[in-house]
Order: structure tokens, then sequence, then C-alpha cells
């Protein structure tokens, strides 16, 4: 068990959404794990020298009405649970408003008013002299993880396309899994997934959603089959259906690639319990997530 919790590392991706009508958007939050590939003793610095399983899905809608302050429990809640090495949430659909409660010292955890670490970014560092998690990025260009990926980026058009273009060289590699569908579970260990508690069930649950959104992800072409291209010359991209999980799984791997970026590849230490959370048993006993539909991106 030490070699798993200090071998493991968590993240998660925040694609946050208004919640004023059944017309807003939904809401979603994706948690990955990365592990080395090898068992050496250095950790590796390339992406491709690990594995990245997608483990739990939360998504929030309009019924939850969901306020930043609410937003902000959620996210430390998962923190206590998983202890995220690194958070990449959207700024837009509240994101901001989320991040200035990520930093209070008091948060609403199930409903509980609980004193915990804050969340903070390395914009905030230095204004916050208590001590804070300083684990938190917004994906936006100026954001020092972003800049660290790409730098200088003249539109968050071409932003978005950078970040599709590493989700899809992911998905072509292999480096993405999935836990086992809930289908899979129903014919191989139904008995096993009925003692489930609820929320990981549903977690469960929303994995699916993701592998099915994936294969709904296009980006717009000419009738020639060329890519349009903004002023910029960016990929514009588009879903049928929603893509909350997606866009929630892609922050999610920009926060682990910003990580590797840094270089502050520190072992970690895991909690006990979130081995298996979703069904999820280590890296190598998962599906690859779907391809097809991704957009026709290339790498």
């Amino acid at each position: 068990m030490e070699n798993f919790r200090e071998r493991y590392f968590f993240f998660e991706g925040v694609d946050p959404a208004p919640s004023e009508s059944h017309k807003s958007d939904d809401g979603a939050l994706v948690v990955g794990v990365a592990s080395p590939r090898s068992s050496g003793q250095e950790l590796p610095e390339a992406a491709a020298d690990w594995f990245f399983d997608f483990i739990y899905g939360r998504r929030l809608t309009w019924k939850q009405k969901a306020t930043a302050r609410q937003w902000s429990g959620i996210i430390h809640q998962h923190h206590r649970l998983f202890r995220f090495t690194r958070i990449c949430m959207d700024p837009n659909g509240g994101g901001v408003l989320i991040k200035r409660e990520l930093v209070a010292t008091k948060q609403l955890l199930n409903g509980i008013e609980t004193e915990v670490t804050p969340i903070g970014d390395l914009v905030d560092a230095p204004r916050l002299l208590a001590r804070a998690d300083f684990i938190l990025h917004l994906f936006k260009r100026g954001d020092p993880g972003v800049e660290s990926l790409w730098p200088e980026l003249a539109g968050d058009d071409l932003l978005n396309d950078a970040l599709y273009g590493e989700c899809k060289s992911a998905l072509d590699h292999g480096l993405w899994a999935l836990p086992p569908g809930v289908a899979d579970w129903m014919i191989e260990r139904r008995t096993e997934l009925e003692r489930w508690p609820e929320e990981r069930l549903w977690a469960l649950k929303n994995l699916d959603a993701l592998a099915t959104q994936l294969t709904r992800i296009i980006v717009a072409t000419k009738p020639d089959g060329g890519f349009v291209f903004t002023k910029r010359n960016a990929r514009q991209f588009s879903s049928l259906g929603k893509k909350d999980f997606v866009s929630a799984a892609m922050y999610c791997y920009a926060a682990f690639l910003m990580w590797l970026k840094s270089g502050d590849l520190r072992s970690s230490m895991a909690p006990e319990d979130a081995a298996g959370f979703s069904g999820w048993a280590g890296a190598g006993a998962t599906r690859t997530a779907p391809m097809s539909g991704f957009g026709g991106l290339g790498g």
C-alpha cells in the first residue's frame, strides 16, 4: 500500500456553469490519476511515460442551483478525498467567483461549515500569508501553468486549439483510460457493483457519459474536408450534445501537464481509500477511452 500511495498523483478538472435556468449549461468535475509506467526510482518528465486514468465524474445541473460557495465546498471535499497535486478550472461560468471562495478557511462540506486549508494559485501566493495549498490553475492566458505549456498565445482560440490537440494526441497514443463501464460491471461483477455506495455508482455512470461525449466532439470542416480556421489559424470545435465531462476531463489532463512542466515531481502520499474509487484498481486494469469522432483532430 505504501508503494501505491507514493506513486499515484491525483488531479481535478472543473468546468463550472451558471445555475440560472433549465437552459443553462451543465457543470462538471472530473478526477484523474497519473502513475508512472516504469518502476524506476525517478519520476519521468514526459507524459508518454505515465498512465492517466479517469476515475471520478460529477455533474451539477440547473436543478442544484449551486452557488460559487457550494462549488468551492465540493472541490474542497474532493481534495480531502484525493489530495490533489493540481486542479485546473475554467474561469468562465463562474470559475473566477469559485476561485475567490476556494481561499476561504471555512467551507461547506456536506452542508456543514468546516475548517480547511485554503486552495489558491500562484497568483494568490504573495498575498496569502496563511498556509494554503497552491495547486489551482485557471485555464486562461496569463496563468503561470498555462504559460509554461503554451506561452504568449495571441488569443483564447489558439489556447483551446492547443488543449484539444494535446488531448487528441493522448487518446491516439493510449495515454487516457477509463474504468470498465456500468454494462461491463453488470455482466461480470454485478453483485459487487450492487454493494457500492450511491456516490461511487453514479460517479461510474458519469464516466460512461464522458466516454460517450468523447465520440461526439467535432471540428468544423470545409466541403473539401479541410479545417475551418479562425483569423489566428485556430481550429473550431463543437459537440453533438453535451460536452461538460469532456471539458472537465481536458482541464484535468491540463493540470497533469502543468505539473509535469513545473518540474516539481516529488513523491506524493495519496489517501489510502482513493484506490478503487470508481472501480479503478490501478493502472492496467482499465479500458481505453473511445476515440472515434473526437473532432477528427491531428495530434
